[in-house]
């Protein structure tokens, strides 16, 4: 399937969606010291579904939805505890901006955005992501005073 063929829900159509799934969880997370533990919940035509906990400390490092072929949209909803969204915020000097989402509370980022998401907290945290179109890949990145340059490709379900 070409990139041009596939459908990309809107920031709000997937922010409905992480908040009715994470209303409608069956699946109990699990919490694991090797880092966050993630699984695909749901996959359709259009967007999935992935369940995520973290332990105080875990978190991604800096990446995007892009992938290998086709970058992808994404919202998430934390269902119990905090997160911390860390999002580059572009320019000729790039910076980073930080943002905490409690429990209920939803962020959405478009297929361009690269950010990092972290438990800064003291107790656990789960999450529940829906991407747009299904999550490939994300481009890690590494960010420092000489900017933002990629690192290394993780595949979704293998290398997280």
């Amino acid at each position: 399937m070409s990139h041009s063929t596939l459908t990309v829900l809107a920031a709000d159509r997937l922010a409905a969606l992480a908040g009715f799934y994470a209303e409608h969880l069956t699946l109990r997370p699990r919490f694991t010291g090797a880092g966050r533990w993630a699984r695909r919940v749901l996959s359709g035509p259009d967007h999935e579904a992935w369940l995520l906990a973290w332990l105080p400390g875990q978190g991604t490092e800096l990446h995007d939805h892009g992938g290998t072929r086709t970058p992808a949209a994404a919202a998430l909803t934390v269902v119990s505890g905090s997160l911390t969204e860390y999002q580059v915020v572009p320019g000729d000097f790039p910076g980073l901006r930080r943002k905490e989402f409690e429990t209920g509370e939803v962020s959405t980022v478009d297929d361009r955005t690269v950010h990092a998401m972290r438990n800064e907290s003291d107790r656990p945290a789960v999450s529940l992501h829906v991407y747009s179109p299904g999550l490939e890949a994300m481009r890690a990145y590494q960010f420092d005073e000489t900017g933002l340059a990629p690192v290394r490709i993780m595949r979704a379900g293998e290398d997280w």
